[in-house]
């Protein structure tokens, strides 16, 4: 099941899956501080230090997953705390 309005903590320095399940689109807004955003087409968590960077406050709004990356067939998505602070951060997220 997808999640539905949920809020998501990511800890500091890992990414953490936003999507627990395979995704076409999605919503999401960084609640504290600034993070990261990767796409997978597995569980496979990435291995990149850093992603598409949101601010505090920023986010998407009912986005396809194909309109935020070319990675083709891309399902699922990924947050990371971005302000290297060691503070871990909470991100809104409903899918679909």
């Amino acid at each position: 099941m997808a999640q539905d309005q949920a809020i998501v903590s990511c800890a500091a320095d890992a990414w953490t899956q936003l999507t627990n399940a395979d995704a076409t689109a999605i919503t999401f807004q960084a609640l504290d501080g600034p993070i990261y955003i990767r796409f997978t087409t597995d569980t496979t968590t990435p291995t990149e230090a850093a992603g598409i960077l949101y601010e505090e406050g920023q986010g998407e709004l009912n986005t396809n997953l194909s309109q935020l990356t070319k990675l083709a067939s891309a399902d699922r998505v990924w947050a990371k705390p971005a302000d290297n602070s060691g503070k871990p951060s909470s991100v809104y997220v409903d899918h679909a």
